[in-house]
């Protein structure tokens, strides 16, 4: 057999991919380092994944299979074996009539495709894959069959009934319902959605900040589950027309879940999302969130206040209740009276007295918020400034001997004070109550069991501000293997920017000075931006360049 060298040599210079001198200073870099030419090419980010693995397909004589967002068919998985499959990564594509089409990274291990064969008395057509896309397809086929029963599951679902007061785990509806919830909650997710099509029903889980499809039961369930589901939340199972919310009380191995439930008709019936809440508060402390030290010890120090403002900013889903509830954990004591309110309560502790908003009986935000102050609080917290009228008392409040704590949706910590100014408060009030303002976005963070070097793209380089031929530090990647079900990354951490006001600042504010010029006094300053802490935990190799620029919304 030739080369495989040698072949990926001939291949780039035929197509004219790399000159011929800079091609022979790879090969004997390639040599200095006991490693093959295409880690070469790939570490130094001159060839992409996709050209890597298109190059091995024609080497090999196989085409290469883009599977990233392949979507399996539930079946397919009973085709061969969980363990074959991963032995030999691998999995089938297709199966019509007589032939199945295979997908493996080693097109050329003949083992996995005569046992295929011989398992399926069928002929096999190969095609070349990426490691990483396969095992995740493995993952998402396989583990639908953790909550997915036999296929006379649809055919028994006419027996099935829908009283309150049934709570027989035998029938079908209901054992789906609980798997799918206990298999979410066992793969990390935050959301479940359930959502009909025109001829089908798709299941997403969101899994460190991003959704995830997974195998679905057939359409002819979907009213079923949304019944089923609705018996459990206390909703109207005879309503289809109108949204409705609710919640549900779920214990997975032993540890309690609260399910929030929106229903929302949809022209193909009735979609469900399912946020899974867990009581972790406990378990919540600022130093695990992924501040670097600096930030942290700033952040800490700014907590303990006795009065003031302080706000965390930043998109849905990106950490800003956890932030807060670490910052109530730091300084919780008996001798502090702290109240919060929420819409939901995310996490539930005794240490902290918790109000849930509820406007059917006149308990918003700013209602709420005249009530606590009327309870002597030392430290208030309140989900979030959403209106001119909570925005005033939650300044009121800060200037009169309380730490409050909120959140304000803006994309950058400096706007968060264009936001107050929006929303009617007066420049001098501003000034004067804001201590700090947090922003935040959520990152995956790098699987440390497939960890590997990476070649990103040269425009995502550039677009975080590096340069790529200049780079100091190599960029990691996670390869994808069981523990990250093929994606990569196992959960997540925050990247973070601290504004902290002081006497510039404020008389800036005070002059009404616009959003840019307060950033540039900032930048001055030494203020460290989001996407700087971002190229930070890239050069520690906690996360990858694409899940930065892909938070910080670069390209």
């Amino acid at each position: 057999m030739r080369d495989p060298n040698g072949m990926l040599r001939d291949q780039l210079l035929t197509a004219k991919i790399i000159e011929p001198k800079r091609l022979e200073e790879f090969e004997s870099l390639a040599v200095e380092q006991s490693t093959d030419l295409e880690t070469i090419l790939r570490t130094k980010r001159v060839l992409s994944d996709a050209q890597i693995h298109s190059l091995k397909g024609l080497r090999l004589g196989y085409p290469f299979c883009d599977i990233s967002d392949f979507l399996p068919r539930v079946d397919n998985a009973e085709i061969i074996p969980e363990d074959l499959a991963r032995r030999h990564v691998m999995f089938p594509l297709f199966d019509f009539d007589d032939l199945i089409t295979l997908v493996m990274e080693d097109p050329s291990d003949l083992t996995g495709v005569d046992q295929t064969r011989r398992l399926t008395k069928k002929e096999v057509d190969v095609v070349l894959g990426s490691r990483k896309d396969i095992l995740g397809l493995i993952e998402r086929a396989y583990g639908a069959s953790k909550y997915l029963q036999t296929s006379s599951l649809a055919d028994r679902l006419m027996e099935v009934t829908f009283d309150e007061e049934v709570d027989d785990e035998s029938q079908p509806v209901i054992r789906l319902v609980n798997d799918l919830i206990d298999e979410s909650i066992r793969q990390g997710a935050s959301d479940i959605h359930i959502e009909p099509t025109e001829s089908s029903l798709r299941v997403r889980i969101r899994v460190d900040g991003v959704l995830r499809e997974i195998a679905a039961p057939p359409l002819g369930m979907h009213r079923a589950l949304v019944s089923r589901i609705k018996v459990l939340a206390r909703l109207d199972i005879s309503q289809t027309r109108a949204p409705q919310d609710g919640a549900i009380s779920h214990i997975c191995d032993s540890a309690e879940a609260i399910l929030r439930v929106a229903v929302l008709p949809s022209i193909f019936g009735e979609a469900v999302v399912i946020r899974i809440l867990r009581n972790e508060s406990d378990a919540i402390t600022l130093g695990e969130l992924g501040m670097d030290p600096k930030t942290l010890d700033r952040f800490q120090k700014l907590v303990t206040n006795a009065h003031g403002m302080i706000l965390v900013s930043g998109p849905t889903g990106s950490g800003k209740s956890t932030t807060l509830y670490g910052a109530m954990k730091l300084i919780a004591s008996p001798q502090k009276n702290i109240i919060a309110i929420e819409d939901p309560v995310e996490y539930r502790t005794s240490a902290i007295r918790q109000v849930q908003v509820n406007p059917e009986a006149n308990l918003t935000f700013a209602t709420g918020l005249r009530s606590m102050l009327r309870q002597d609080p030392d430290v208030i917290m309140v989900g979030e400034i959403r209106d001119r009228e909570t925005a005033q008392i939650s300044v009121q409040a800060a200037l009169t001997g309380h730490l409050l704590l909120s959140t304000v949706h803006t994309n950058d910590s400096v706007s968060a004070v264009a936001r107050f100014r929006d929303l009617g408060i007066a420049e001098y009030l501003i000034s004067s109550s804001l201590l700090a303002v947090l922003a935040q976005r959520l990152c995956r963070r790098i699987c440390p069991e497939c960890q590997a070097p990476d070649s990103p793209p040269a425009h995502f380089l550039r677009a975080l501000g590096l340069e790529p031929a200049a780079l100091e530090f190599e960029p990691m990647k996670g390869k994808g293997c069981r523990r990250c079900i093929g994606t990569g990354y196992v959960g997540r951490l925050g990247v973070y920017e601290l504004f902290e006001m002081n006497d510039q600042y404020g008389e800036l504010i005070v002059r009404g000075e616009p959003t840019e010029t307060l950033r540039s006094a900032a930048k001055s300053n030494g203020m460290r931006f989001l996407v700087d802490d971002g190229v930070e935990k890239i050069r520690q190799g906690l996360t990858s360049v694409e899940e930065i620029v892909r938070i910080a919304g670069r390209c």
